[in-house]
């Protein structure tokens, strides 16, 4: 019995191979054919064609596997999240870094300011600038810390307390310290070369005030008064030439309990005072002050003239 009488029989319809229909299987179609060869189409099963197919599909499928997997490099490399990349946050207000950052180049913001209660370096293997300008690029102010050296430039240099209140203030024009004192420490001291105008100088407590001009004058100069006060010791003046008190159009005036001038030239006494000098020896030690031509002063004796015989005595 036939398939097609089976067929008709039974009244179910077999397809020959994979089809569904009941026409009989060509007769180029060898009967030894496998089940899976069926199956195929028979496009993919004529040469190089379906080489190539299949190389297509492994190679996108390939491409398709390393693309993904760089990707998931990428953002496991760079910590890639909704806020930010990495230690880089985008915040309302700006970029906050966390860790350290590099700047290879220029970095231009309006306000850097650290996390609270974390400190900020600012780290640079040269020398480190800060600029202030116009869109033009013209500097206004300019700060530059070099390994050596500190460079400030700018109209004024204003430094302030945590309060705001100044404590120094540097121009063209003045130099002020807002502090109640300045303290310089060190053998040199401070130098001058043209002129200090201060309102007090003062010496710390339990130290001397010296004031000394090593190779030229010291000059005190005010338009209205010079006051020297020592309140617990005295005040000495020493020359080793002249010391020399003017006064333009008023007088010097000298206040005191005890004045006394030491070391003072005695004239000598003539002979026609001689006799006199001699009933008054009780007396040998008070003088008499007397003032030559030229200012100089000498000493002389109670109950003599103001004269000398001595011509170098006022010279």
């Amino acid at each position: 019995m036939s398939v097609e009488d089976t067929s008709a029989s039974t009244g179910i319809i077999h397809g020959w191979g994979c089809t569904p229909t009941g026409d009989p299987p060509p007769a180029a179609v060898s009967s030894t054919e496998t089940n899976a060869s069926k199956c195929v189409p028979t496009v993919l099963l004529r040469g190089w064609r379906r080489t190539a197919l299949y190389a297509i599909i492994v190679f996108l499928m390939i491409l398709v596997f390393l693309n993904i997997a760089l990707t998931l490099w990428i953002i496991g490399t760079l910590k890639l999240s909704t806020k930010g990349i990495g230690p880089i946050k985008i915040m309302n207000n700006g970029i906050q870094f966390e860790g350290q950052a590099w700047m290879a180049d220029q970095l231009i913001a309006s306000t850097i300011s650290s996390q609270t209660s974390q400190p900020i370096t600012l780290h640079s293997y040269r020398n480190f600038s800060v600029l202030v300008s116009d869109p033009k690029h013209m500097e206004f102010a300019k700060l530059v810390i070099r390994r050596d050296s500190i460079e400030c430039n700018g109209r004024n240099f204003d430094v302030r307390d945590g309060r705001g209140n100044s404590i120094f203030y540097a121009s063209r024009d003045e130099v002020r310290v807002f502090a109640d004192s300045l303290a310089v420490n060190g053998e040199g001291g401070i130098t001058v070369p043209s002129a200090v105008q201060a309102p007090l100088v003062r010496a710390p407590p339990g130290s001397d005030l010296q004031l000394e001009s090593l190779t030229r004058q010291l000059y005190l100069k005010a338009p209205q008064l010079i006051k020297f006060d020592s309140r617990a010791g005295s005040i000495d003046i020493t020359s080793h030439s002249d010391v020399k008190l003017n006064s333009v159009v008023g007088a010097i005036k000298i206040d005191a309990a005890n004045i006394i001038i030491s070391n003072m030239t005695i004239g000598t006494v003539t002979k026609k005072q001689e006799g006199k000098a001699q009933k008054n020896i009780w007396a040998k030690k008070v003088y008499q002050l007397c003032a030559c031509d030229s200012g100089k002063l000498f000493l002389a004796a109670p109950d003599a003239l103001c004269e000398s015989p001595d011509e170098e005595l006022c010279r």
